[in-house]
């Protein structure tokens, strides 16, 4: 009978400590893309982010636009899916813009590649 009793708990522990074999995985390095690398002061510039988590868990990223702006994690999106942030420039300059992810587990990813955006004080064709 205590044989019985004990089963269900070791199977327990043995599953509760094995299931977590990849913990710890960061996401990938995530991938910036953008339709344009240039734009002028008071335009909203739309930047693509990608990234895969290694252990397919939820990820939110973190995005440092170049500026004086105080980057905040996002909400959380689906590891693999392609998100869309915006932001507006208020002075003309060139800035250097870069991303990492973050799974559930705060696993952190390595920065991007950063994305050269450059901002000029005339407006844009096509903005």
């Amino acid at each position: 009978m205590r044989l019985l009793l004990i089963l269900p708990a070791l199977w327990f522990v043995v599953t509760f400590f094995n299931t977590g074999c990849n913990s710890g995985l960061p996401p990938q390095k995530p991938q910036i893309f953008a339709r344009r690398d240039s734009g002028a002061v008071g335009d909203t510039i739309i930047i693509q982010i990608y990234t895969l988590d290694p252990e397919d868990q939820m990820v939110t990223y973190w995005v440092e636009w170049g500026d004086t702006t105080v980057p905040q994690w996002s909400y959380f999106f689906q590891s693999g899916d392609t998100i869309e942030r915006t932001h507006i420039y208020c002075t003309p300059d060139t800035y250097f813009i870069r991303v990492k992810a973050r799974d559930i587990d705060r696993n952190e990813s390595p920065w991007s590649d950063s994305f050269k955006m450059r901002i000029t004080d005339t407006i844009t064709p096509g903005s």
